[in-house]
């Protein structure tokens, strides 16, 4: 197993966690630009034409948009026409023209679709902004994060007990603006921390590196994210006593105590309890957990 994983697209994970992170890239002035990706609702999209930005808009083939869950896309060769079809909408684009429609409504487009290496290459924002997908470039990392929760994952959010919240917060589409940072994890465990009663605002922890996110809309964006050592320091955060040696983003004000979970992914199990402002650690238990899945923490109510 390699032990060296990655943190910063979506924040770190462990070897158990389904969503990888990216390399961060180094190199000098000179050196030519990475490829782009795509990643859609926590997935790489493979594509057999590489995606390429023309006047700021992100070109991809056919087939990504073809995979933004609930639409269906199709592709005349005799018009040189896209539709998209959604909740009985259409959505229609024709190669060389930088002007679609959305309904009856004509939009101007920045750049036209267009064929290339026998494959049609659409711009992907408009089309996944027109399908009520989220949308972020990362330029960072040369990502585009494309996101479209369920209607499960958003109902099941919406739910008074915390623990089906969180886990439904651990399940939306993550994006991310950030870079990426090495880290090393050899334990195979995992931390969670939830401000008291909340589940739209975590951190996950594991090995040296450490990410905040937040809930925003129907999206769980990466808002900080760092590596540490093991030398004790104040890092800002009081939960986390060890000094940070790489950070992006802005580090968050948490000023109440937290909820952890100390999640042993070879075991299963995890303990679990509070963190006071003052560092005072207070665990209360330990109990069979999965990746992700929540349980209760008695006295804690949902704010």
């Amino acid at each position: 197993m390699n032990k060296h994983l990655k943190t910063g697209v979506i924040g770190w994970l462990t070897a158990s966690l389904l969503i990888a992170g990216s390399a961060l890239t180094t190199g000098t002035a000179s050196a030519a630009p990475s490829a782009i990706e795509v990643r859609m609702n926590n997935l790489f999209v493979d594509t057999d034409v590489a995606p390429y930005i023309t006047n700021g808009t992100t070109m991809v083939p056919l087939q990504v948009a073809q995979k933004i869950p609930g639409i269906s896309v199709q592709w005349n060769n005799s018009s040189k026409t896209v539709t998209i079809t959604r909740d009985g909408e259409t959505i229609t684009l024709v190669a060389g023209q930088k002007t679609a429609k959305v309904g009856n409504k004509a939009v101007k487009l920045e750049t036209a679709s267009t064929l290339k290496q026998g494959r049609v290459m659409v711009p992907l924002r408009f089309i996944a902004e027109s399908t009520q997908a989220y949308v972020l470039w990362n330029p960072k990392q040369r990502i585009v994060f494309v996101a479209k929760p369920s209607e499960e994952v958003k109902e099941q959010f919406a739910s008074s007990s915390l623990a089906k919240a969180r886990t439904a917060a651990l399940k939306f589409p993550v994006v991310s603006s950030l870079e990426s940072f090495e880290v090393i994890n050899e334990t195979q465990g995992q931390q969670y921390y939830f401000p008291e009663g909340r589940a739209d605002q975590f951190f996950l922890s594991g090995g040296n590196g450490i990410t905040y996110y937040e809930i925003v809309g129907n999206h769980s964006e990466a808002k900080w994210t760092a590596t540490t050592n093991s030398v004790k320091a104040s890092s800002g955060l009081f939960f986390l006593p060890q000094k940070i040696t790489n950070q992006d983003g802005e580090l968050p004000k948490i000023t109440k105590r937290v909820v952890f979970y100390n999640f042993m992914g070879p075991i299963g199990e995890a303990t679990y309890g509070f963190i006071e402002p003052n560092g005072e650690v207070t665990t209360l238990g330990q109990q069979d957990m999965k990746l992700h899945q929540f349980f209760d923490i008695p006295e804690e109510v949902k704010s």
